[in-house]
């Protein structure tokens, strides 16, 4: 009996440390994707602009707010929108997909 759960034992704590080497090499290797949506005035049959969400569409100011606030507070989300030219003050919103990536809704 005491061999058994010795070995169950050794079986977990394998897995364990596995499972955290695992993790480590996905944060090191991977970076966050983001997506940049530009919000269009015009409503058109653009599969884009009608996929966009009405929270973003038409923003509260405190979604402005929260997307201002993690804009200001993620200095990788930051430089990305710089490099590509988004006016930050222009950013109404940001949305976070299931796979950890950002979406950007910008106006």
């Amino acid at each position: 009996m005491r061999k058994l759960i010795m070995l169950a034992f050794a079986v977990l704590i394998g897995t364990m440390s596995l499972g955290s080497v695992a993790s480590a090499r996905d944060a090191r290797s991977g970076t966050v994707s983001i997506t940049v949506i530009i919000i269009k005035d015009e409503v058109d049959d653009d599969d884009q602009t009608q996929q966009v969400p009405r929270a973003y569409r038409y923003p509260s100011p405190q979604t402005i707010a929260k997307a201002q606030n993690e804009i200001r507070s993620d200095a990788y989300l930051r430089g990305f929108l710089q490099n590509k030219r988004v006016q930050l003050r222009n950013v109404v919103g940001i949305q976070t997909a299931f796979n950890g990536g950002k979406i950007v809704y910008v106006r």
